[in-house]
């Protein structure tokens, strides 16, 4: 057997995994990453070398604020892979060992945080190859080519070369993990951990060997180490246990079958899993009694069911059952992986027993993973992402479909007396040309990948067009997009503000220099021409404040399409950028405050002597503690009297930049509503006069430069 041939399984996940390597600059990070990069170089350092803080470690830039900066602000030094002593980032003291971040436990586990440190300590630190974001990404690129790897081994075992090439190109090219591979720093390493996990426990069976159910254990402990899917497990394999053992117990012995060294590895398997989770998560170690469960405690609030049906009552049926899941796989994978896929659920019916009932095994690995979040038994709340180890096993299936396709169409062109060899070359490069077309949408996606939508809703336009949850949403990942813009096109010593999100979620390592970035920047009617950033995407909780309608009345200076929709937009604040609009205004002086009772509450209702465009609301108080106890009162406002809109946002809700100039304790700004009833309810038990409390209405004298 030539080498070539004999390796055949990893030549194409090499491909694919040298062409994300390519590409790995052109992406940006997930907005969670940050501490995910900080926590696991705290671990890092503290288990390497048992040190609690970064104290005598070298520092990476600051700017003149004491923030992280590209340079630094005393020494003029490029914090890049080039420097002679390089640091991460992520390497801060407000986060290190003894920080919030690293005593969490109520959260994800850490074993991907440590193997992202340890990734951007060999490949950006010591050997200097990559960048400092992108070191920590190659975690992630590598798993996933570990994935594709166990994938393409275990179907060319089971099913041979093609059905393993097929297999292979369904994965590379699933979209989503097409573009998350190079950013997703949780999802594909789970996935690959799960996938290889069972492969390992699969392998340990049929060829009863308990070293490779060790290593399965080892995989499993990863997985879990990384997110709680791996609990699971046991519903995937156990069918195929109980099928696969009654057919092996009638011709084997229970001793031959349950060796010594196997019941070892059966007991010790549980225990290597926990261990793996717990031991990579120093947290845990102070009080395992007590923080072990917060761990459970977490996944069962964010991914335990919502249902208050019983299970598997009609109600539990009827109510509690979730489609979207199906939608977002129905509509999120290309068209041909679903034709392959369909292909192989058909040939599954007449294969079934083939291999060991490998197949009865892969198709349960994919419909508990899909069930388990379509029949309310867990839940997920950001899409195909949070089960990305369902694609393992789709990839397998279309593969071993797309064989038995290719021998049912051979078997009939056979019928004609043509040669067996030209069929099957001929039907293989057909079958496998059938990539082409996704390969081509992805290469145009490309780097955002992850939004993307097939033809059966349109693509992408379609899915915004229909308002699909979560359309447009790539993470984070598009920022980077934005910053190379502002980069390149920003003025000189500028400043730079999210509209929605965290400081968090930009490294201020790539952004220039000069560029000073703070959410606090955003300036509002002051107009001190920072930029501001938007990731535009469905059904975002935030469009209704005021951040977000004050960008009406500016006009974009970049906007990322993808097939015509806006995925990024970036606003400079500035004079010169303004619609035809006018922000001159006045204090209303006519103005009627009455304070009534409203549902056993009293309120302020401010009474204009006609509608106006409303600008803000002034507040002041005769003490400091009246103050703080009207956080969180609501405004509304109407335009009778009679019927009330309430606002998305509370008093407090705005930067300081925003309302700088007003002359009040508090100001609630509003982008321009037309109203001449104003209503503030004040939190519930509060016990100031409402009477000592000073309101001053801002009105616009003409927003739309209306003639008169």
């Amino acid at each position: 057997m030539s080498f070539i041939k004999r390796f055949s399984w990893v030549w194409l996940p090499l491909f694919f995994f040298a062409v994300a390597l390519f590409t790995l600059y052109d992406y940006g990070m997930n907005w969670d990453s940050p501490i995910h990069f900080a926590r696991g170089q705290a671990y890092l350092r503290y288990m390497l070398t048992g040190k609690t803080n970064y104290a005598g470690s070298p520092q990476y830039c600051m700017n003149s604020q004491n923030q992280s900066s590209s340079v630094d602000y005393v020494t003029g030094e490029i914090c890049d892979r080039h420097r002679k002593v390089r640091v991460s980032e992520y390497e801060s003291s407000l986060l290190d060992f003894n920080s919030w971040a690293a005593k969490a436990v109520y959260g994800h586990p850490a074993f991907s945080g440590i193997m992202l440190a340890l990734s951007n300590t060999i490949f950006f630190k010591t050997l200097g190859w990559v960048e400092d974001i992108p070191a920590y990404h190659l975690y992630s690129i590598f798993t996933t080519f570990i994935l594709a790897l166990t994938v393409s081994i275990w179907t060319k075992q089971t099913f041979g070369t093609f059905a393993s090439i097929i297999a292979v190109l369904t994965i590379y090219t699933f979209p989503l993990l097409a573009g998350e591979q190079h950013f997703n720093v949780k999802d594909p390493p789970m996935a690959t951990f799960f996938t290889l996990s069972i492969y390992l426990f699969w392998l340990a069976v049929v060829k009863n060997k308990p070293k490779y159910l060790i290593f399965s254990a080892f995989a499993g402990g990863a997985s879990f180490g990384t997110k709680f899917n791996f609990v699971f497990a046991p519903f995937i394999l156990l069918p195929w246990i109980l099928t696969y053992g009654k057919i092996l117990f009638n011709k084997k012995s229970i001793k031959t079958i349950l060796s010594k060294n196997m019941v070892i590895a059966i007991i010790l398997y549980p225990v290597i899993v926990f261990l793996v989770f717990f031991l990579t998560w120093p947290a845990l170690w102070s009080d395992p009694l007590k923080n072990v469960p917060e761990v459970f405690r977490y996944y069962k609030d964010i991914g335990g069911s919502s249902c208050a049906y019983t299970y598997l009552t009609p109600s539990w049926w009827k109510q509690c059952t979730n489609l979207i899941t199906l939608k977002y796989i129905f509509f999120t994978t290309p068209p041909y992986s679903l034709f392959l896929f369909a292909t192989g659920l058909l040939a599954s019916i007449f294969w079934i027993k083939r291999n060991n009932y490998v197949l009865l095994l892969i198709l349960f690995f994919f419909l508990i993973t899909i069930l388990r979040v379509t029949l309310s038994i867990s839940s997920i709340y950001g899409g195909l992402r949070q089960i990305m180890e369902f694609i393992g096993p789709l990839a397998i299936i279309s593969g071993i479909g797309t064989l038995f396709l290719r021998n049912l169409i051979a078997k009939l062109l056979l019928r004609v007396h043509l040669d067996k060899k030209s069929v099957t070359i001929f039907l293989s490069v057909l079958i496998i040309s059938g990539f082409i077309p996704i390969s081509l949408v992805l290469i145009k996606l490309h780097p955002n990948e992850n939004i993307y939508f097939n033809y059966f809703i349109g693509g992408f336009k379609g899915a915004a067009e229909s308002n699909f949850p979560g359309y447009g949403n790539t993470y984070g990942n598009a920022y980077t997009q934005g910053v190379k813009w502002l980069n390149l096109n920003a003025t000189k010593n500028t400043k730079l503000a999210l509209v929605s999100g965290l400081g968090q979620n930009l490294s201020r390592g790539q952004i220039r220099a000069d560029i000073d970035y703070s959410n606090n920047y955003r300036s509002g009617y002051n107009q001190e021409s920072e930029y501001q950033m938007l990731l535009i995407e469905g059904n975002d909780p935030l469009t209704e404040t005021f951040r977000y309608k004050y960008l009406s009345f500016l006009n974009p200076v970049y906007t990322l399409n993808v097939e015509g929709i806006p995925l990024l937009k970036i606003w400079k604040n500035s004079k010169d950028q303004l619609k035809d609009v006018n922000f001159e205004s006045q204090i209303e002086k006519n103005q009627n405050i009455k304070i009534i009772r409203d549902r056993d509450k009293e309120v302020v209702i401010i009474v204009l002597d006609k509608k106006k465009d409303l600008k803000g609301l002034g507040i002041t108080f005769s003490n400091t503690e009246c103050k703080k106890s009207l956080v969180g009162a609501k405004i509304s406002i109407s335009s009778d009297g009679i019927d009330y809109l309430q606002k998305a946002e509370g008093i407090n809700n705005f930067s300081d930049r925003e309302i700088f100039g007003y002359d009040a304790d508090f100001v609630y700004l509003y982008p321009g509503d037309e109203a001449k009833y104003i209503k503030i309810t004040p939190p519930k038990n509060y016990s100031c006069s409402l009477s000592d409390i000073i309101f001053s209405v801002h009105t616009f004298t003409n927003l739309y430069n209306v003639n008169p």
